[in-house]
């Protein structure tokens, strides 16, 4: 196997089923980005799929730093040049949230694709669909309020919104673009209803 193979076999073996599509969207949408735009495909296609590796056995808190050292140790092991095992750990490290300010020039565009691949879910408004599972796992049916409806419907477009406008390429802002247009329509258009108006929520 060459190393691209070796990297998603080791993917496959690590990360959880229920896991695996995420990875394999981030990785199908790094590529993407990566042959629209330019990056290193290799290197891209590598930290999406150690992106969020440390989550496995760490959990959450502060994956993206664990899960670069994991990258590394995995690539240095295997003899890969250090110059491109520093562009693969510095996307993981960036992947987790926007940088702003003079420092997001600085950015390798490696690292924007990374970013980028990893919301383009949230900015379809996968964001919108985590707040209402989680409101249906919090409050009974019987027991919600429109107003609580409302309140998670408003955050959930905000969240898309926030998503997509923090993409840091054109390439991805096409890709995310028809999806989000219609989760903020969905939203926009269930705020409408007279019941909605009626509970507008915070």
């Amino acid at each position: 196997m060459n190393l691209g193979e070796q990297v998603a076999a080791h993917a496959r073996a690590t990360y959880p089923a229920c896991d695996l599509p995420h990875i394999l969207e981030v990785v199908a949408y790094a590529k993407d980005l990566a042959r629209r735009t330019g990056a290193d495909e290799e290197t891209v296609a590598i930290a999406a799929y150690f992106h969020d590796i440390s989550r496995v056995t760490m959990g959450p808190k502060d994956h993206n730093i664990h899960s670069a050292e994991m990258a590394r140790h995995w690539l240095v092991q295997r003899g890969y040049p250090t110059q491109r095992v520093e562009r693969v750990v510095a996307a993981i490290v960036a992947h987790m949230r926007p940088v702003t300010g003079p420092e997001r020039e600085l950015l390798s565009l490696e690292s924007r694709i990374l970013y980028d691949a990893d919301k383009i879910g949230r900015a379809q408004g996968l964001g919108l669909l985590g707040a209402l599972v989680q409101l249906g796992q919090q409050v009974p049916w019987d027991e919600l309020s429109y107003t609580e409806l409302a309140t998670v419907i408003r955050k959930g477009r905000a969240a898309t919104e926030e998503a997509y406008r923090s993409l840091y390429t054109d390439a991805a802002r096409d890709l995310a673009g028809p999806g989000y247009r219609k989760a903020i329509d969905f939203c926009d258009s269930l705020l409408q209803a007279e019941v909605f108006k009626a509970h507008p929520g915070q």
